[in-house]
């Protein structure tokens, strides 16, 4: 064999060489990929189940809950709860809910279900593990479908307190199996087309390592294109998916999805097949980009807010403690708690109160500017800053005061936004942990709150 011929089989077999561990290597992560999606998406439906169960539970009246019997049909007490509820049950996209009571002998009966076809005061209800839980003070959501005489529902729970602390029932929140796992199902969509996309692009790699002649290179432009279009699809698909964000939200900060948007802005025309093959993957690789990057985003932010949510907040005070543990601990906790906010859901729908969430959450967000927000659940929100001494942060509450007297100035009586605050500030002399600093914070919030519940009077 002469040195030409054993060049030539030496490339051809490191070339399939690489083409197999390209494929492979994009195989692995694309399958990686899907099963990181699918798993963000559903933590974020469940989220959503438990935000609403966890609202519904706040507005009701604990001690008027756990007295109520089958005789106090139609009495006051009977009739607020029952009118709460029909509130969620006619304005929110879900199937039922319903108020439960825990018989403390492993058994849960229905109190009160303002459904059309109603269960009847004291009969069973299916016992589960996340109602089990939510019986001992977790608000839990299934994680399997369960079937019962009206479906096949997945279920979130949450416990109502009475005045006391202890827990007087549980509101129930059912949704369909068959929305839940369509819903899921069309959002895995965007990842399979994700996943196709990356193999399409490895694919055209390898061919292009095969390709020698302009026809071959001509059908490797086609499939770009082609491919390009799909992702071209696939950025229409998640923009019209977050339709009802941008809708509340019109200067949404969510600088990924802003990057989907603009992905198709026009570019310099090539001057030559090859540098349209570059031009070409260059712009699929950077909307594919775009789309990892709304993933990551959507995973650690809250869709009603903009701010961070609970896997954000967890991950945060984990460093902190760290940092605690480590003696390299500086901090300042802000604790926010909106007035009224329960009104404003009951008179003028969850879309009202949502949208005062979110006016909230983009002052709260001006104000500390790089400083994290979070959003754990009801009408609360926390700052965690870097340093900051107890006066700074006074000065940022009196700022964020003018900012919401500004907000106020412009909006209808209906609409007025008030927010409880207070905060308080690391100090190793004094407090040892994270909740010790962030339990000051909330007891000066609910002081502020007291106060204006006072005055209101």
């Amino acid at each position: 064999m002469d040195t030409t011929a054993k060049s030539i089989k030496i490339s051809k077999r490191n070339t399939f060489v690489t083409l197999a561990l390209l494929l492979m290597t994009n195989l692995l992560l694309s399958t990686a990929l899907s099963f990181m999606f699918k798993h963000a998406i559903r933590e974020q439906m469940n989220e959503r189940m438990l935000d609403i169960a966890n609202t519904a539970a706040y507005m009701l009246d604990g001690d008027a809950l756990g007295t109520l019997t089958a005789d106090d049909e139609g009495s006051e007490n009977y009739n607020k709860i029952y009118d709460t509820l029909k509130i969620f049950q006619n304005n929110i996209q879900l199937d039922y809910i319903y108020s439960i009571r825990d018989m403390g002998d492993g058994t849960f009966t229905y109190i009160i279900d303002p459904d059309v076809d109603p269960a009847e005061f004291g009969s069973l209800i299916e016992t589960t593990d996340a109602l089990v839980k939510a019986s001992k003070g977790v608000p839990s959501v299934d994680t399997k479908a369960y079937s019962d005489e009206w479906g096949t529902f997945y279920s979130a729970y949450s416990p109502v307190y009475d005045s006391n602390g202890n827990i007087a029932g549980i509101v129930g929140v059912d949704f369909g199996a068959e929305w839940y796992d369509n819903t899921l199902n069309s959002n895995r969509l965007i990842a399979v087309i994700i996943t196709a996309a990356a193999l399409a692009v490895g694919i055209i790699i390898s061919f292009i390592m095969l390709s020698q002649n302009k026809k071959q290179l001509a059908n490797t432009m086609k499939t770009i294109s082609e491919l390009d279009d799909a992702a071209q699809h696939l950025g229409r698909t998640i923009i019209r998916n977050s339709e009802k964000k941008h809708s509340l939200h019109s200067d949404s900060g969510n600088a990924a999805l802003k990057a989907i948007a603009e992905s198709d802005k026009e570019v310099k025309p090539p001057t030559n097949e090859y540098e349209a093959l570059g031009s070409s993957l260059t712009s699929v690789y950077g909307k594919l980009k775009n789309y990892l990057d709304y993933i990551d985003a959507e995973v650690y932010t809250d869709t009603v807010t903009d701010a961070g949510n609970k896997a954000a907040y967890t991950l945060h005070i984990e460093k902190l403690a760290e940092d605690i543990k480590a003696g390299t601990a500086c901090f300042s906790v802000a604790f926010f708690d909106i007035n009224g906010l329960k009104k404003i859901y009951v008179a003028y729908g969850y879309e009202a109160g949502d949208a005062l969430l979110y006016e909230c959450s983009r002052i709260i967000r001006k104000i500390f500017g790089r400083h994290p927000v979070y959003h754990i659940t009801g009408d609360e929100f926390i700052v965690i800053t870097d340093g900051n001494s107890m006066l700074d942060m006074d000065i940022l509450l009196a700022k964020f005061d003018n900012e919401i007297k500004r907000y106020n100035a412009e909006q209808d009586d209906d609409h007025k936004l008030s927010v409880a605050k207070g905060a308080s500030v690391f100090d190793p002399k004094k407090s040892s942990s994270y909740r010790e600093v962030f339990t000051k914070a909330k007891e000066r919030c609910d002081e502020d709150k007291a106060e204006y519940y006072r005055y209101r009077k």
